[in-house]
């Protein structure tokens, strides 16, 4: 475990219980300190407490979505602070992920391939 690891913070927004508990664990175990978000608000209002490093945004997600939640976290950096922006998704060619990086959002990662070694080296290749 790399000790500047310890101090990095990682935001998992994603709405889906199990899917969250799993990336909250895997990060955990790799030295990450991981919390969850089960939407955008939610996340918005975990932004507010806290920084972060890094925040993986599901993009199909209730009452706000990821790309509404990357517009409002870039339109006030001040209130939410400047981190990294990885969106999750399930869709392979996603006119939202499209948008989202045009937003600001520094990558994109297909949930539904993604093994635990692929998420630890994407939210490596982030925090780097």
């Amino acid at each position: 475990m790399d000790e500047n690891q310890l101090k990095k913070k990682v935001l998992i927004a994603e709405d889906e219980p199990d899917a969250r508990e799993i990336f909250i664990d895997i990060l955990t175990e790799a030295g990450y300190h991981a919390v969850g978000a089960s939407d955008g608000n939610d996340a918005l209002a975990q932004l507010e407490k806290d920084k972060y490093d890094l925040v993986l945004l599901d993009i199909v997600m209730p009452n706000k979505d990821g790309v509404q939640t990357l517009t409002e976290i870039k339109k006030f950096p001040g209130k939410y602070g400047d981190m990294k922006v990885v969106m999750l998704t399930n869709i392979g060619g996603d006119i939202a992920v499209d948008k989202a990086m045009k937003l600001g959002a520094n990558g994109y990662m297909l949930k539904s391939e993604t093994e635990p070694t692929d998420l630890i080296a994407v939210v490596n290749k982030y925090l780097e």
